[in-house]
């Protein structure tokens, strides 16, 4: 091989070759050899750096996870006290039988003041 050209044959052999082949042809040509120490340290790195991005996107998922979970809980508190509020308010009304306007006739009338036949 002259010493301006060189070797283009490293992603062919990787993705066409077997293995075998591929590393044979590794130990040979001094440019695809290169080329592969190259993505050896790029791999490594990677695999290096995984857990730790995974751990972030762990954290930053159960940070989201309990946002949700607080917003979950404040809003059932707020449903719940204005359904309170609603029955209370109505139940006021109910309970003073006294109030309505049948009893004040003196018909008979049922727990929520309405005349009973």
């Amino acid at each position: 091989m002259d010493e301006k050209q060189k070797c283009n044959k490293y992603e062919a052999f990787f993705t066409f070759r077997d293995e075998e082949a591929f590393y044979k042809h590794i130990e040979t040509c001094p440019d695809c050899k290169e080329e592969h120490e190259k993505y050896q340290k790029v791999s490594a790195l990677v695999k290096e750096v995984a857990p730790a991005y995974l751990e972030k996107q762990r954290k930053n998922k159960t940070n989201l996870l309990k946002r949700a979970a607080c917003f979950a809980l404040i809003l059932t508190g707020f449903v719940g006290l204005m359904g309170y509020k609603i029955y209370e308010d109505n139940s006021y009304q109910m309970n003073y039988i006294e109030d309505s306007y049948v009893y004040s006739m003196g018909l008979p009338t049922d727990n929520y003041g309405f005349l009973e036949i």
